[in-house]
């Protein structure tokens, strides 16, 4: 959305490099924005809500080369996501991550298939289940490090001390994108320490205005007791042309000693004119957890938001 208010900054990363000087500025943009979500398993629920966030972001040059820039975003009253980084030119990218918003390592390839507006497994419910992270990551106080090689993106994150008790939790990414035009592959795995072990694989193909993928992901539990899952996940998104943009998605999901695997599935589209954005569609969820005895979940999805 378009900046409302822009604040000039001086000695932005005095804090990190004493010895350099920025000069730079912390721009603060936000938007009007009306959202339904329809869940047939909440009719009781009103399903109309408003956005609430406001977000800034800030940048600059320092004297040796490098940059600095850092982000916060407030939301319903609270900063829930807010990140520090420092560009090195070629030699990558470092980033700390303070709350929800590393961008590196595990969540680089946490869902590449393409969609118009939401995954197929978002808001039928509060669990999402087959991804490279389903086990648990904990973003506040992780480290980054994003790099590229030729055609190969590098992206590692690492997180310490993730909670009292539990230990570091580490992920790495790799996309090569030399193979062929249009064409991506990635791998991706996740140790969050003392849960489980996990890993992912991808392939991406854009051809014009046309993207496909297609993603296997396994989360593998220490624990005897809990489930593992192994996962499916591909789709198709279509610009149909500048303004409209139209997806389809599939999600299956086995889970170790379950009877039934579970099924995400949707339909969205995205539509831009001026300075309006609609995007919504349908979502829906069978077998969720793999029980056969869970009720579906079907969800109408709609958004409007306003630039200005």
């Amino acid at each position: 959305m378009n900046n409302l208010k822009k604040v000039g900054l001086t000695a932005l990363a005095t804090t990190l490099v004493t010895s350099a000087s920025v000069a730079g500025e912390l721009s603060v943009s936000g938007g009007a924005a009306l959202s339904y979500t329809g869940l047939s398993s909440a009719s009781g629920t009103n399903p109309w809500a408003m956005g609430d966030s406001v977000k800034f972001n800030g940048g600059g040059d320092l004297d040796n080369g490098m940059t600095v820039s850092v982000y916060y975003e407030l939301d319903g009253g609270t900063y829930d996501d807010y990140n520090l980084k420092v560009g090195m030119g070629d030699s990558g990218t470092i980033s700390f991550s303070g709350n929800s918003s590393s961008g590196s390592g595990v969540d680089k390839l946490k869902d590449i298939v393409p969609n118009a507006y939401t995954p197929v497994y978002e808001a039928t419910d509060s669990t999402d289940s087959g991804l490279i992270d389903a086990s648990g990551n904990n973003q506040a106080g992780q480290w980054g490090y994003d790099v590229t090689v030729g055609s190969l993106d590098l992206s590692a994150s690492y997180n310490p001390k993730p909670a009292a008790a539990s230990e570091a939790e580490t992920g790495y990414a790799a996309v090569y994108t030399g193979l062929m035009d249009g064409l991506q592959l990635s791998a991706g795995v996740f140790d969050d320490g003392d849960e489980a072990e996990n890993e992912t694989f991808g392939i991406k193909y854009t051809m014009g205005n046309v993207v496909a993928a297609y993603q296997v992901t396994n989360v593998d539990y220490e624990a005897t007791t809990s489930t593992d899952q192994d996962a499916v996940h591909y789709g198709v998104s279509v610009a149909v042309n500048d303004e409209l943009t139209v997806s389809a998605g599939r999600q299956v999901i086995e889970f170790d000693g379950q009877s039934d695997d579970e099924t995400n599935t949707g339909v969205m589209a995205s539509y831009t004119m001026g300075s309006i954005s609609i995007g919504g569609g349908f979502n829906k969820l069978d077998n969720v957890g793999g029980s056969n005895t869970a009720k579906e979940v079907e969800a109408s999805i709609f958004n409007i938001s306003f630039a200005f």
